[in-house]
């Protein structure tokens, strides 16, 4: 069961515009985002990714391919389909929004993939930048964070075992087995060799 999204829609609603028109949109947006110099005009394979992404819109609107595989469709790499989207947010074309699933195994939602929506006017491009803009400073700042964690329980543990006994730490079991051989070699020993052993510095002196 997905999880349902906080934040609106900005952009359209499938009842409003159909999967051609704002394919067309899209597309226009494209052209006139080279043609001011927003997007690179010299990049083929950006221009591949760009259509292969809108083509992959599904008929009722619904839009939330992978990079795979919109890279798959385009014939690119990875990072070119990412690189290619990425721009599309920056310039406020694009909404994307993460989608989350509830995993079971895990007993937490974790992540699948993000939806995106074709932002149709001027003041929704606006504000598309400003949401594209806030959700990077957010995945930014969580992965700072989980960086510091786990660096912070690393120098944790050094400290815990640089803080253990030297003697226990380099050679326990020779220590345990040599107080063992003591034992094993004392315990049996008669009145009289208890005697002797005890007596034994007086005699020397």
């Amino acid at each position: 069961m997905f999880v349902r999204s906080r934040v609106p829609p900005i952009s359209h609603e499938p009842k409003k515009n159909s999967r051609a028109k704002l394919k067309h949109l899209f597309l226009s947006a494209i052209e006139a985002a080279i043609a001011t110099g927003e997007l690179p005009s010299r990049n083929h394979g950006w221009r591949l990714v760009f259509e292969a992404f809108i083509d992959l819109m599904g008929p009722d609107c619904s839009w939330y391919p992978s990079h795979a595989k919109v890279a798959k469709e385009a014939k690119v790499s990875e990072r070119t389909a990412w690189a290619a989207i990425n721009a599309l947010e920056s310039i406020g074309l694009i909404r994307v929004e993460a989608r989350y699933i509830y995993d079971p195994e895990k007993g937490k939602t974790v992540r699948t993939s993000n939806l995106y929506e074709v932002v149709v006017t001027k003041a929704q491009r606006a504000i598309a930048i400003l949401a594209g803009a806030a959700r990077k400073a957010g995945e930014a700042a969580k992965r700072q964070w989980t960086a510091a964690s786990r660096s912070s329980m690393a120098e944790w543990g050094k400290r815990v075992i640089h803080h253990l006994p030297a003697m226990d730490a380099e050679n326990p079991q020779k220590d345990i087995f040599k107080r063992a051989q003591i034992h094993q070699q004392t315990r049996n020993w008669s009145h009289n060799e208890w005697l002797q052993y005890c007596l034994r510095d007086t005699k020397t002196t």
